[in-house]
């Protein structure tokens, strides 16, 4: 076993270079910090490395995780056996007001460029952490408003790295939270968005106060780990008398009704619920994965007993999945 595994380290230091790293603990490359170690580990900074890490992936008939800013993400405590190749593919240009975005570009810093170039229709999404490949899968939004909407068309290769295509938005079916992507896996390699010419000191304003929200409403994850809301927001047609609906959609939020549920400040282990927040999980010191499994699962039961609905998790999990008690 040890000569398999030495043999294909090998293989992969042969197809990739220097740049490939071993048992690369996952928790350094996600805004939960939570997960163990990747069996291998590459950065990406140019798409045609992408590509090769893919193919040499699926010719060693290795699993392989595309990894962007490592938000809306918890990574099992045992972590991935396999290769996670993180896309840092970051490069950016603009033609008037298209922009050209490579997928492993920053969210917030690419909506500063634009803000930088007075163009608008993004500066909604200010504070979203992530890149724009992973807003891409996610299909990224608030306010009623979402990343797929400017999309004119993106470039991606098929997992195993042999074919690249590029295809137009309507092809990604992009819906709340949601893409094709998540049915009919893809890795983006690049974009085009479609923006609009707009005031710089609007569109900063605008920023601002998102970010504000954020601040107030929501941890700052950098000091306060986090994947950000934890559930979906409920179906447009799961309607509640006297519900509050999410900002600039016709939905009932997840968390108002786990603040009614009373899962503020819920506690497994080292995994707690918000205090500001009833839909956002924070590592409180060294959470598992486990923990906040464990901790979702209550917050879903308290939920499922009271409004008989069952929220649905928007954050990702990658890994093998602990085996949790039986919930109530």
């Amino acid at each position: 076993m040890a000569d398999s595994a030495t043999n294909l380290q090998e293989r992969l230091q042969q197809a990739l270079g220097e740049g490939l790293r071993t048992a690369e603990p996952l928790r350094l490359h996600t805004t939960f910090r939570i997960g163990g170690p990747a069996d291998f580990f590459y950065v990406a900074r140019r798409p045609e490395r992408l590509v090769a890490a893919l193919r040499a992936g699926h010719e060693l008939a290795l699993p392989v995780f595309l990894l962007g800013g490592g938000s809306n993400l918890l990574v099992s405590d045992d972590g991935f056996r396999g290769l996670v190749v993180r896309n840092a593919c970051e490069q950016v240009e603009f033609d008037g007001t298209v922009a050209h975005v490579g997928c492993g570009a920053d969210f917030l810093g690419f909506i500063e460029r634009c803000r930088d170039r007075s163009l608008a229709g993004l500066e909604f999404a200010a504070g979203i952490p992530g890149t724009i490949g992973g807003a891409l899968y996610g299909n990224a939004g608030c306010y009623g408003r979402d990343i797929g909407s400017h999309v004119i068309d993106c470039t991606h290769a098929t997992p195993d790295g042999a074919t690249i295509e590029t295809r137009p938005a309507a092809w990604y079916e992009f819906g709340y939270r949601d893409s094709r992507l998540k049915r009919d896996p893809r890795v983006l390699l690049s974009c085009r968005l479609q923006l609009a010419p707009g005031d710089r000191d609007a569109i900063q304003r605008e920023m601002e106060e998102k970010l504000e929200i954020r601040r107030v409403k929501h941890p700052a994850w950098r000091t306060e780990p986090t994947a950000g809301s934890y559930f979906k927001n409920l179906p447009p047609d799961w309607q509640m008398p006297g519900a509050k609906h999410s900002p600039g959609t016709r939905r009932v939020a997840a968390g108002q009704l786990l603040e009614e549920c009373g899962c503020r400040g819920l506690r497994v282990g080292d995994a707690v619920v918000f205090a500001r927040h009833a839909n956002i999980v924070v590592n409180a010191g060294q959470a598992s994965a486990a923990d906040v499994l464990a901790l979702a699962e209550e917050m879903k039961s308290r939920v499922r007993e009271r409004f008989g609905v069952a929220l649905e998790e928007e954050v990702m999990f990658l890994g093998a999945r602990p085996v949790l008690p039986t919930s109530r």
